[in-house]
């Protein structure tokens, strides 16, 4: 556990702080040792990021890494967090302070009070433990196919009681809630319900640490903001071909829109060039770019990765401009997966108005010898989640 580690790494910079090139006498007592005299008390807490102690938290969140000050903080015996036992074995004490970790594990007890148990007895401090926000972040493909099962990405879902009954927590799919295949910290898996048409939603719903119903909203295979109106139009290249969902054989590739397939053996700096030239779409005003994402579909066949750089993507022929693209060896193990980019980088000075002449071209030179096995498809501006 990652905050596991970093509680022991204080607790070993404590100690090396205080013995390197120290000569101690036989009577020197560690701090980790200094008997308590009398009942413990907390005045203080802070997070151990805070190392002047220039900031008091008022309250804390699950996970979280604190130094709690006091007087005679040392042999901890027991500490509870709302209730909830914390691992005293990765606590670190001195006699006026104490390194700890706030539980992972979040209790709805409205009891908000640390209670401090040493050998000289306990001491209870007012100190709320607040629920971790929920985040909705995206679909891990929009164009899902419907019958299949499309993850949700997001933080903190294990905290809100997805999967259990007796819950507001739910995933709904054109308002209608689905079972949930799986849940954890930052995932919910459902199954899209067959027959969902284009332009759908999925949205999850819960109700946050207030008691208060929240709903955030994804895009399902939204075709109404496409970039590209009419994909067929590009010239072929040698190693590009336009296909459809019949030419890939995997069950789960459905886009049910035409796509790019690039193949073959590319040789290392290999130029490969394709232009779309259409009027900037009728979508969104799409001078505000900050507040959109480049958004489109990819497919890698079976341990056949995209090369970790060489992709471009470049408006109206400004190639000096281009946005370049360096997907870190991506693996979709012959899946379609969403890629989303912010549309502020790649193209930084916008489309113009809508009806205004625009190409769009996609560009790919690898630096090294490539044997290519990819498709691209969908390519579309979406309102970045939490703008919708």
């Amino acid at each position: 556990m990652k905050t596991k580690h970093i509680i022991i790494y204080v607790w070993a910079m404590l100690i090396a702080g205080c013995s390197n090139n120290v000569n101690y006498g036989d009577d020197y007592t560690p701090k980790e040792a200094i008997a308590n005299a009398g009942q413990p008390t907390i005045t203080a807490i802070y997070d151990v990021a805070d190392t002047e102690l220039t900031t008091p938290l008022t309250s804390g969140y699950p996970g979280q890494n604190i130094c709690i000050v006091g007087e005679n903080l040392n042999f901890l015996k027991s500490l509870k967090f709302n209730t909830v036992e914390a691992d005293v074995s990765i606590t670190y004490t001195m006699s006026t302070k104490a390194y700890v970790q706030i539980p992972t594990e979040f209790s709805h007890e409205t009891v908000n009070t640390i209670e401090y148990t040493t050998d000289m007895g306990t001491v209870t401090y007012a100190f709320p433990i607040l629920l971790p926000a929920l985040g909705v972040y995206s679909l891990s493909n929009d164009f899902q196919a419907a019958g299949q099962e499309v993850t949700i990405y997001g933080a903190n879902f294990d905290y809100y009681g997805f999967g259990e009954k007796d819950t507001q927590a739910a995933v709904l799919v054109n308002g209608k809630q689905v079972s949930l295949r799986f849940v954890s910290a930052d995932a919910l898996r459902v199954v899209i319900p067959d027959g969902t048409p284009d332009n759908s939603t999925i949205s999850v719903r819960w109700q946050d640490g207030d008691g208060e119903t929240k709903t955030k909203t994804l895009p399902f295979r939204p075709t109404t903001t496409m970039l590209i109106q009419d994909i067929t139009q590009v010239k072929p290249d040698k190693y590009v071909t336009l296909e459809t969902d019949a030419d890939v054989t995997s069950t789960k590739s459905n886009l049910g829109r035409p796509h790019l397939h690039f193949s073959g053996n590319i040789m290392a700096w290999s130029w490969i060039e394709l232009n779309f030239s259409q009027t900037v779409p009728d979508i969104y005003d799409l001078s505000a770019v900050s507040d959109y994402e480049f958004v489109f579909e990819v497919l890698t066949a079976n341990e056949c990765p995209l090369a970790s750089e060489g992709y471009e993507f470049a408006w109206n022929n400004d190639w000096n401009n281009s946005y370049k693209w360096s997907p870190s060896k991506l693996d979709t193990k012959g899946e379609w997966t969403t890629v989303r980019l912010p549309l502020s980088a790649v193209a930084p000075k916008g489309f113009g108005e809508a009806g205004a002449a625009m190409t769009f071209s996609i560009g790919f030179q690898p630096t090294r010898d490539y044997s290519a096995d990819f498709r691209l498809g969908n390519f579309r501006i979406q309102k970045r989640i939490g703008e919708m």
